[in-house]
């Protein structure tokens, strides 16, 4: 059992999803977000700060062996949203860790930091970003930190590529990159146990129509409990009618505000 782990965005639909394993796994579990929040486990405490405010955020930090970063803006959106809640946040994070001596940060990327790639292409772990959006770009941006801080400072990093999370399914996409929460929950535990240095994995359930191979997360020990299998027959009609968006693995991020007039679609 670890001493001190520290989740950002701990008042958001995901945070709120990984609390409770994560709080069953360290003697102290600090919460951390914009929103206000309380505490719903004995060894939990919470810190309403902003993730770029370096006094508060070194108090939070000091102690804790490893941080969960689940925080940030969570869509599409003009630059200077994303600029200050997942460029200059994120920054202000890994070196307010590296300062206090986090160990390891597992943090939520996302399936758009790849969504250009066409879904006829099946990505391993080492597929080249294809960011599919202004978030994407952002994402992309968050693990070439997590890659600087690991080779040069020896923090090490685990990003993990999220699809989309939860309870089940709900259309023909989703078939593909949909995880279910207990499932990102256990990777999320793989993260804080397992040996590695920088790694980047899928955050996918066990699905046969996943257009990615998660070969490292099943190596470091994740094993998927769920599949969208369960929900072809109903939901793999359900498509979107852009064309666009039916090619790239990003669906309608890949779509909005595209004009490449070189496009083909398949």
């Amino acid at each position: 059992m670890l001493d001190c782990i520290v989740l950002t965005g701990a008042a958001g639909r995901l945070g709120r999803a990984l609390r409770p394993a994560l709080a069953a796994s360290c003697k102290e579990l600090r919460l951390l977000d914009q929103s206000p929040l309380a505490a719903g486990h004995a060894n939990e405490t919470a810190f309403q700060l902003d993730l770029n405010d370096q006094a508060v955020l070194a108090g939070a930090l000091a102690g804790a062996n490893a941080v969960v970063h689940f925080a940030g803006y969570p869509r599409e959106a003009d630059w200077p949203t994303l600029l200050a809640a997942n460029v200059a946040g994120v920054a202000s994070l890994w070196e307010a860790a590296r300062v206090a001596g986090v160990g390891r940060i597992l943090y939520a990327s996302s399936n758009h930091a790849v969504g250009m790639y066409p879904r006829s292409e099946k990505l391993s772990q080492g597929a080249l970003p294809g960011p599919d959006s202004r978030y994407g770009v952002t994402k992309v941006f968050m693990e070439s930190l997590a890659s600087l801080y690991a080779a040069k400072h020896g923090l090490r990093g685990f990003g993990i590529r999220i699809g989309h999370c939860a309870p089940q399914p709900s259309d023909a996409r989703m078939l593909s990159h949909w995880i279910h929460p207990e499932d990102l929950s256990a990777l999320v535990q793989v993260g804080l146990r397992a040996e590695y240095e920088n790694e980047y994995v899928y955050g996918v359930s066990n699905n046969s129509r996943s257009w990615w191979s998660n070969d490292r997360a099943e190596a470091l020990g994740y094993r998927p409990a769920h599949s969208a299998d369960a929900f072809i027959d109903s939901l793999q009609a359900q498509t979107s009618a852009s064309p666009v968006a039916e090619h790239f693995q990003g669906g309608s991020f890949a779509a909005a505000e595209f004009d490449n007039p070189r496009f083909r679609a398949d």
